[in-house]
């Protein structure tokens, strides 16, 4: 690829300063690697379960599936963020060039989290509170993550809604809570030790994502996860781009994150508020 194929037009790169977020499409190589999870999955759920269903089918199937057997669909959901297809996304050279250009660095590092969401219709024990990504991640405070859809996401399907321009607040302090006093979630590991700040502001409007599209998104946006009031499961990735030329990643030794062990207690402890 050439390095203007990496390019966005300069509205979209002051809209992502300014709002701290942008809806992209993906290129069609990218499509063939979601149509590839999909037909993982498939493959997956036949040998453990004896499930035939067709890639198309499967967000529509999985709430069926884990009413019949709901452990499944929970190993499902662990082993999937392991599967080639989101692996290849997570190094893929377009996403990492254009997150490159959104960070203003001279190129993008590859997180070692890749997280798969399935998010079974009124299952709302999994969702998150507002948050900044950059807790759980840590990495670079400039980094880019990716919310990418394996179908089209209707707005009850529940895609997640955000706070303009909130990145710009910097990174706010924090709870933190440990592993197994969150019974066991890693997702509701931090809250937002003060709203202030944001108190009043308005989330955007939900609104569709489709087969293709991705919302990109500043890993210091609030954001906060939105209930599935459909009949299909939501299922998504969160593939995540940092910048490592930052001298403050550098001689904090680049943590690793949450996922590897790195509390932010340990990475970033100014930004953790003890009662």
């Amino acid at each position: 690829m050439s390095d203007t194929e990496f390019k966005l037009k300069e509205e979209q790169y002051a809209q992502y300063e300014q709002q701290g977020i942008i809806r992209l499409m993906l290129p069609p190589p990218q499509h063939g690697l979601l149509e590839g999870f999909r037909r993982e999955c498939c493959i997956w759920l036949k040998h453990f379960g004896d499930v035939d269903i067709q890639p198309e089918e499967l967000a529509v199937r999985l709430p069926e599936i884990a009413t019949q057997n709901r452990q499944l669909v929970a190993k499902l959901y662990k082993v999937s963020r392991r599967f080639p297809s989101v692996k290849q996304l997570a190094s893929d050279p377009w996403l990492a060039g254009i997150s490159a250009g959104l960070m203003g660095t001279a190129f993008a590092a590859c997180c070692p989290f890749i997280n798969v969401r399935i998010d079974l219709p009124g299952e709302e024990k999994y969702l998150l509170p507002p948050h900044q990504d950059f807790p759980y991640i840590q990495d670079s405070p400039n980094s880019v993550t990716w919310w990418i859809p394996f179908v089209d996401t209707a707005i009850e399907v529940g895609p997640p809604t955000v706070i303009p321009g909130t990145h710009k607040l910097g990174i706010l302090k924090v709870r933190e809570f440990d592993y197994e006093s969150t019974g066991r979630s890693g997702g509701k590991s931090f809250l937002i030790a003060d709203e202030s700040p944001f108190d009043g502001m308005s989330y955007a409007p939900n609104a569709p994502v489709k087969f293709g599209e991705a919302m990109v998104f500043n890993t210091l946006l609030i954001h906060r996860s939105e209930p599935n009031n459909s009949s299909i499961a939501r299922l998504n990735t969160q593939v995540r781009f940092s910048d490592p030329l930052l001298h403050d990643c550098f001689d904090r030794n680049y943590p690793e994150g949450l996922y590897l062990g790195d509390t932010f207690s340990k990475s970033y402890p100014e930004y953790v508020v003890h009662e």
